[in-house]
């Protein structure tokens, strides 16, 4: 039985995803490949309530259908959206430790083992980082109860840098995991080029066409 916790997702709206990717991947490539990659990560912990923070009714209906809870906010920017959406959360489930999680990780489905691995000694005071490969983004984070509504979201450019500074600021010394497969996104064109993303690619886009 799963530890509980928030599993907080932002998901774009699929028809404007992986702009970035444009030169390597079709419009309708890019958006399946968002669909696949938000359906794993939504899907990822078992048990886990689920809140897919989007500004699209398509998106909202697509949380609903895998049975996540579709969190409607009218705001720009990944931080501003979670900033509005955690309320919601904490309304629904106030005492529950919460995992942001970006919705373009190709093997979401790692959550489940890492959360399994770190709910049993994680505390409300917990912070976990996951980064990116690069150490600059910050991919997955976990945060312990107390400090949900005292978290700012700072991602962007070096967020990790800057969530792991802002942990400090905290008086919490952050766990950063660093996880081969979480650390995976997928941005820009060489992201794709990584042999494990090049493996799973034919599964993540199945009718993928080439350019």
């Amino acid at each position: 039985m799963v530890a509980p916790v928030s599993l907080v997702i932002p998901v774009r709206a699929f028809d404007d995803a992986k702009s970035r990717l444009s030169g390597v991947l079709s419009a309708r490539d890019r958006r399946e490949l968002a669909i696949e990659c938000a359906r794993r990560v939504i899907g990822s912990i078992p048990g886990a309530d689920v809140f897919v923070v989007c500004d699209d009714d398509e998106v909202a209906e697509f949380a609903r259908h895998l049975s996540a809870t579709a969190v409607r906010v009218d705001v720009e920017g990944l931080n501003a959206a979670l900033t509005a959406g955690m309320p919601r959360v904490l309304e629904d489930r106030p005492d529950q430790p919460v995992i942001v999680a970006h919705a373009d990780l190709p093997f979401g489905e790692r959550l489940r083992d890492l959360w399994s691995e770190l709910s049993p000694t994680s505390s409300t005071s917990t912070v976990v980082i996951v980064p990116d490969d690069e150490h600059d983004g910050s991919n997955v984070v976990i945060l312990g109860s107390e400090l949900v509504t005292r978290w700012r979201f700072l991602y962007g450019a070096g967020s990790f840098t800057a969530h792991v500074a802002q942990s400090r600021d905290l008086g919490v010394e952050p766990l950063v995991v660093d996880d081969v497969m979480l650390s995976l996104d997928l941005d820009i064109p060489r992201d794709l080029e990584n042999p494990r993303v090049a493996d799973q690619l034919n599964r993540l886009i199945p009718n993928r066409s080439h350019q």
